[in-house]
Order: C-alpha cells, then structure tokens, then sequence
C-alpha cells in the first residue's frame, strides 16, 4: 500500500470519530481515549487496511471495536458503592434480583461469545444494531446501502440462532 499521511488522516477524521464515538457512549474521556487508541491501531495495522471501504470506514470499525471492548471491560469491573454494605454483602437488592442479573449477565457472555464467532463484518452490525444504530447509518459506516445492512443482519442473527 502506497504511503499513508496520518497526521493528515487525524486532522481530517479525529473530531468527525470523536463526536462519533462520544454520541455511542456520552463519555468524554471515553471517547478521547477510544478516538486515540483507534488511531494508534490503525497506524499499527495500516497493512491490513485493503481499500474496500473509506479509511474513515476502517478506523470508525476499528473504534467501534475499541469502544465495545472498553464497554465491556468497565461493566465487567464497575460496581456501585451503594450497592455494597462494609462488610461486602450486597443489602440493596433482593436474593431474586442477585438471581436475576446472574442469569442476565450469563446470557450477555454467551451472546457476545456467539457473536465473536461470526464473521468481522457481521460481528460490527450485530453490535451497532444492539446500540440502535439504524441500518441506514451501518451501511453509510460500511459505505454501502441500507438493504445489504439489513441484511447481513439478518443473517448474522440466523446464524446466532442456529448456535443455540
């Protein structure tokens, strides 16, 4: 691939991602962390970029990827301080709803498992469509139209179903 000018590709892209990212989560230092490291592994994996899509495209996958993961690490790890008495035992919920959110957070990890499985471009709609992004705005990220959107959606939700 010929040379890339990132520091140009930054200026162009980097507050269009920012804002971006920052309508997903609402999360200023999140999404200036997520906008940075998107950058960072673009420049990394420059290589792979093939020029099947907009480099905008490729890096707004890329911190998309980033976003769902740092999504992902901070509920796995972000617990309420009201929700915990001195001594650890959680007061502020009934034993049903401590059941209940086991049972939740059981199926969340076995969806996301399902999902990872699926091919990468499936993997991204199924994600931005469980943030409700419209298949009108997926298939501007992937610069096609709404209806390959729709879909490869419905595809990949087939083929999540037939994981069961």
């Amino acid at each position: 691939m010929r040379s890339v000018d990132f520091s140009e590709i930054y200026k162009l892209y980097a507050k269009r991602l920012y804002l971006y990212i920052y309508n997903k989560c609402r999360d200023t230092e999140l999404a200036e962390d997520v906008v940075q490291t998107a950058f960072l592994k673009a420049i990394q994996n420059i290589d792979g970029f093939q020029g099947d899509s907009s480099i905008y495209s490729w890096i707004t996958k890329i911190a998309l990827n980033v976003l769902f993961e740092e999504l992902k690490k901070s509920s796995a790890r972000n617990v309420s301080l009201d929700e915990i008495s001195s001594d650890g035992v959680d007061l502020s919920v009934t034993d049903s709803n401590i059941l209940e959110d086991l049972i939740k957070d059981e199926e969340r990890s076995e969806l996301y498992d399902r999902i990872s499985r699926l091919d990468e471009n499936q993997q991204e709609i199924v994600k931005l469509r469980l943030q409700e992004v419209s298949f009108k705005k997926i298939g501007e990220i992937f610069d096609r139209n709404e209806n390959w959107a729709k879909s490869n959606y419905h595809r990949a939700v087939k083929k999540l179903k037939e994981m069961e």
